[in-house]
């Protein structure tokens, strides 16, 4: 073993990783398992190559070494990509399982919660599956919340963005597009009621101005702020509005903006915009 070693040393210093690679390929055929890995062990370099190594070739030795040097964190991270390996639900439930309980070993609290909320999105999705056909296994959160939002599933989607807390501005954002995206407009007023909205009325102005509908984006604008209703009036093609909204506003760069999507037709408009900018600059 102590020829073992002292090879493996001399391959180590010379700083050739392809010698290094021959002599721990060498050692793992001739030496017992045991007596490899406390070789390996004893050399970090060679150790850290022969994992990069395992982690492309041979996942199960890795595996070992990580037991043998009782490494629970980098254990319960194998096996959670481990667990994306696997076709069947209940062998990745196993393997989530499994890196919970090294998680736990590791103290890492982050990580065990976020391996049990993979664990419940799994057999949320495998519940659906089975009951509507939705085709959600493996999906992610946001992803399954975007399915079940295009094929009508909203009370499901909601159940989701309660039970993982998801951020109110992510969902309002995911249901804005999935409802206009289908044209479910009368849906989408009641959607826009059912509280203050986390994130504001100009997204809704947009996104029914890119779903091709002026008339319901219109709607929406007396409900934006006063900091965005140039812009708003702006996206809808409201010169006018946008013109009066500035105006009053005495803002500078919001009379620059409509002056800037002005034609030549827009003389008496132009006029206006230009009258205010002076008198604004005056005060």
């Amino acid at each position: 073993m102590k020829r073992s070693q002292l090879a493996l040393g001399k391959a180590v210093e010379s700083g050739d990783t392809d010698l290094v690679y021959t002599v721990v390929t060498y050692l793992k055929n001739e030496m017992n398992r045991g007596d490899f890995f406390m070789t390996l062990r004893n050399q970090p370099v060679a150790l850290s190559l022969y994992r990069q190594f395992c982690k492309l070739q041979e996942q199960e030795t890795l595996k070992d070494l990580y037991n043998q040097d009782d490494d629970h964190q980098e254990l319960a991270n194998y096996y959670v990509m481990a667990s994306y390996r696997e076709k069947r639900l209940e062998s990745r439930l196993s393997h989530l399982q499994s890196a919970i309980d090294e998680y736990n070993k590791a103290k890492n609290d982050f990580a065990v919660k976020a391996t049990e909320d993979e664990i419940r999105l799994l057999r949320f999705q495998r519940k659906l599956d089975d009951e509507k056909g939705a085709g959600l296994l493996g999906m992610s959160l946001q992803g399954t919340m975007e399915a079940l939002m295009a094929l009508g599933l909203h009370k499901q989607a909601e159940q989701l963005y309660r039970d993982f807390k998801v951020p109110d501005k992510r969902y309002w954002w995911l249901k804005l597009k999935s409802l206009a995206e289908k044209e479910e407009w009368e849906e989408l007023e009641k959607f826009s009621k059912s509280k203050k909205s986390p994130i504001g009325y100009l997204a809704f102005v947009e996104v029914c101005m890119k779903n091709n509908n002026r008339y319901e984006a219109k709607k929406y604008v007396c409900k934006v702020t006063p900091e965005q209703k140039v812009k708003a009036h702006l996206a809808v093609g409201d010169l006018e509005g946008a013109a009066d909204t500035a105006i009053e506003r005495r803002n500078e760069s919001e009379l620059g903006a409509v002056l800037s999507r002005c034609s030549a037709s827009d003389h008496l408009l132009v006029d206006r915009l230009n009258r205010a900018r002076v008198s604004s600059s005056k005060k």
